[in-house]
């Protein structure tokens, strides 16, 4: 029968095929401690399963004690691991921070496109894309607008009917001017032959203002 001393020998220095797998354990389990001088407990059960830990060995286990030393650094004044990571969130929720800011402050910055809305003297209401024209020539038909900016037409004999018409200007987004343009209501405003569009060959090739809109 194998005596105490001669199993303790032969768990002190193991041999065969788990020889890798427990230098393995022992160096994760030293790993894990972080490399502080303390005991480590090498366990050896009624199967010959052997394990590394930290604390004494079960009552019907083999045990040898070995005591770890403290490996010095290469460089001892080099960061450690727990520094680095805590450095490495840092600067990214700084990275983070500074990128919604810069990109706040470019949204902020960045001018809407902007386009007209023209009211011609006689009731007529269209949108440009460019400037409205300063006056528009007199067609021959007397205008009148209510109280709602609605105008109707009606007919009226006289010089003064064609004389031009005074245009104001105002400018909106590119968003509304582009929404009161197709707007179903459209062909039911005084002046939506006005409007500024383009063909159908001009939207196809991506040159109609209110694309996107």
């Amino acid at each position: 029968m194998e005596t105490g001393d001669a199993r303790l020998r032969r768990l002190h220095w193991p041999t065969g095929s788990w020889c890798l797998r427990a230098s393995s354990g022992l160096a994760l389990l030293v790993f894990a401690t972080g490399l502080h001088a303390g005991p480590v407990y090498k366990c050896l059960d009624a199967h010959g399963a052997v394990a590394f830990q930290d604390t004494p060995c079960a009552a019907r286990s083999a045990q040898a004690k070995l005591d770890v030393t403290g490996q010095p650094l290469i460089d001892p004044d080099a960061p450690s691991a727990v520094s680095l990571a805590r450095k490495g969130r840092t600067t990214a929720a700084r990275s983070r921070a500074s990128g919604g800011r810069a990109s706040a402050a470019r949204t902020k910055s960045a001018k809407p496109v902007m386009s007209w809305e023209c009211r011609a003297a006689d009731g007529e209401v269209f949108y440009r894309h460019t400037r409205c024209p300063s006056s528009l020539p007199g067609d021959g038909v007397a205008r009148w607008a209510d109280g709602n900016g609605v105008s109707g037409a009606r007919s009226r004999r006289g010089r003064g009917a064609w004389a031009p018409v005074p245009v104001r200007g105002t400018r909106i987004t590119r968003e509304q001017a582009c929404r009161r343009i197709n707007a179903t209501a459209t062909a039911g405003r005084d002046g939506h032959e006005r409007d500024e569009k383009v063909s159908a060959y001009d939207h196809s090739m991506g040159r109609d203002p209110c694309r996107g809109y």
